[in-house]
């Protein structure tokens, strides 16, 4: 029997030895301990039960062991096993093996077991990645090293250890707390990644990177914002010492840990969202792979290494834009921002503008910016007055919006959701970005958190499935020229790129199931975060089922959307459509290279009762200005900038 296969990942974590343990020392400063179980008369510390030990290694011998077990001290300071004994065996040995101590939901069951040796290794100002058991049965020795049991052996494992400080003496325990809710970078920080033999992988140019005796530096921080608070299984930021191409992702020194705590549908939400966007031809989709975390010796579960949103050669291939820049001649890009579902501190935010139909709600139009970090006066004007001319346009169903929106990229970016059932597409993590200079336009891309995918209905368009606003998509979709675009982009696609995703599902589900299993064992008893709306993390054990309710939902949608879009199984011979050659709108003055900030105003002044005041945020501006602010002064179809 494979005892590996059988129950990798039985196991959730505990705190390490040399914790605590003042009822139980002995002389030197080590614990006693005692093997306790049903064979022990009710759990109790029995003398012929109590491991010897010499150094740091303690040892029980036993001529057989059969039934359910723990490893206590007297007082039970500590033990390899549940508080609760009333709960199912959740680890079952039946062969010699190495198991690393860990926190279960249940007891140890042995299941008859000869000529029995168990050894635990106990260094107590050690981390609990070195304190481990193991057991030799059956005539069989176990492994010389010690191995993470919940680890599946399917799929890459990235190393993370996090310090105190730089002497990283000591390991961080904050960075593993389930409320973790800041932040902030940890910087005394190192990984390895081990690719582990993983050949379907390694045709995508997977490869090792450093070792657990050469790691390499890092700075990990918490990211997200609902799934940061809402679960134990946190989403993490990682900022590596050096370039590095992970997994076959593009080099940088910036990804993503995350975690789909919440994702039901077998870890293919994003999956689906970022191969559609792939493969439809979007600027740049970021993209993902599979990989298993052990933080500072702790298992943290299946997360999905993934490239982070930033301006690259290989990622967004735009100018980049400093901080802070008021050089008219840079000031038009390149840009990166979010239409976003959080106030933010660095935000630009105006009433949206709404021509559509039915009962849709109209939303406040919050423009994050994300690249450049801090905008300068003149950045925030810019931006500004391009998203009030699109919110205008779109708002009256003008195709003045195409001067300033690529409609290709729109079209496609919306059919991705479309297909996916998106409900909360539009409405949060929706970026656009704008090169620099004349003739430039702002694309939606890249696409990114595909996290309530599938959660529409099958028979309607999703901005009709959820109960909050989705910002612009609703009067887009009353713009003629935009739903033409729709139409032929997707008759061309879903007979081309489209079809080579489900047999791409079916590979990927095969590949995360065994992880998906200890994934669900590392959490599935883990105790929520002290937040109101916390949650469970997601059981996506039955990877067969989760994989079918994906192929169910898109053809259901797909089906239902041949009636909106029309049916491409009708039209199999449809090309890609032209690009459309809408010229771009001019840049404004003061964005040209040789012109800058008009000023100053009569001080002190109110404006003249025929001018209207714009602060930079696009708030009308009533009463005497401040001096020395910049404003946006509109006289009749004419605006400029200001300072008074």
């Amino acid at each position: 029997m494979n005892f590996k296969r059988l129950f990798t990942g039985a196991i959730a974590a505990v705190a390490a030895f040399g914790m605590a343990y003042a009822d139980t020392m002995d002389a030197s400063g080590y614990p006693q301990i005692y093997l306790r179980g049903s064979m022990t008369e009710g759990w109790s510390a029995r003398e012929d039960f109590r491991f010897t030990r010499e150094g740091e290694v303690y040892t029980l011998h036993l001529a057989s062991l059969d039934g359910d077990f723990k490893i206590a001290g007297d007082e039970w300071d500590f033990d390899y096993g549940s508080q609760n004994s009333k709960q199912d065996p959740a680890l079952e040995i039946t062969d010699a093996t190495t198991l690393t101590a860990r926190y279960t939901g249940g007891n140890f069951k042995a299941v008859g077991l000869t000529d029995v040796t168990l050894s635990i290794t106990i260094r107590p100002d050690a981390p609990k990645a070195d304190t481990y058991l193991r057991i030799s049965a059956n005539g069989k020795e176990a492994p010389a090293e010690p191995q993470n049991p919940m680890l599946s052996g399917t799929l890459p494992v990235l190393y993370i250890n996090v310090y105190t400080d730089e002497s990283h003496s000591a390991l961080e325990p904050e960075i593993i707390d389930r409320n973790l809710s800041h932040k902030n970078y940890f910087s005394n920080a190192e990984y390895w990644l081990d690719h582990n033999g993983c050949e379907w992988l390694e045709a995508e140019g997977a490869a090792s990177v450093g070792s657990k005796e050469e790691p390499l530096p890092l700075e990990i921080k918490a990211r997200g914002n609902y799934t940061r608070k809402a679960f134990a299984k946190k989403p993490f930021k990682l900022k590596l010492g050096a370039k590095q191409s992970l997994l076959g992702l593009s080099k940088s020194k910036h990804f993503a840990l995350l975690a789909h705590a919440d994702d039901n549908y077998g870890y293919m939400r994003n999956f689906t969202g970022f191969r559609l966007g792939r493969a439809i031809g979007l600027p740049w989709t970021p993209w993902q792979q599979p990989v298993e975390v052990i933080i500072n010796g702790d298992y943290r579960g299946l997360y999905f290494l993934t490239e982070s949103i930033r301006v690259d050669k290989k990622r967004v291939n735009i100018e980049e834009l400093d901080d802070l820049v008021d050089t008219p001649a840079l000031v038009s890009g390149g840009y990166i921002v979010e239409l976003d579902n959080y106030e933010e501190e660095n935000q630009i935010r105006m009433p949206e503008l709404s021509c559509a139909r039915g009962q849709h709600i109209i939303d406040e139009l919050r423009i994050t910016w994300d690249t450049p970090e801090e905008y300068s006066e003149l950045q925030k004007r810019f931006i500004t007055d391009q998203f009030s001319a699109m919110n205008s346009a779109i708002g009256s169903n003008s195709d003045e919006v195409w001067s300033y929106m690529d409609l290709d990229d729109a079209a496609r970016y919306y059919i991705v959701e479309e297909i996916i059932s998106h409900h909360e597409a539009y409405h949060g993590s929706t970026y656009l970005f704008r090169d620099r200079g004349e003739g430039q336009k702002w694309h939606f891309s890249p696409l990114w958190d595909c996290g309530n995918a599938f959660n529409g209905r099958t028979t309607d368009f999703f901005y009709n499935c959820d109960h909050y606003g989705n910002t612009w998509i609703p009067s887009m979709r009353e713009n003629a020229t935009f739903n033409k675009k729709v139409r032929e982009t997707w008759l061309w696609f879903m007979n081309t790129g489209y079809k080579a995703l489900e047999p791409e599902l079916t590979a990927y589900a095969s590949h995360i199931a065994a992880a998906a299993k200890a994934d669900r064992t590392r959490w599935q008893n883990a105790r929520r975060p002290d937040f109101e709306g916390a949650q469970g993390v997601v059981d996506n054990t039955d990877m067969e089922r989760r994989l079918q309710a994906v192929r169910d939902h898109l053809s259901a949608k797909t089906e239902w959307l041949k009636g909106q879009f029309g049916d491409y199984a009708a039209n199999p011979g449809a090309t890609e459509p032209e690009r459309d050659a809408t010229p771009a709108a001019a840049l404004p003055e003061y964005a040209r290279e040789d012109s800058g900030i008009e000023g100053p105003a009569v001080e002190g002044d109110a404006a003249p009762a025929s001018v209207k005041l714009y602060n930079l945020q696009g708030m009308p501006v009533s009463g005497t200005p401040v001096r020395g602010e910049i404003y946006i002064e509109v006289r009749g179809d004419q605006a400029r900038a200001v300072r008074f």
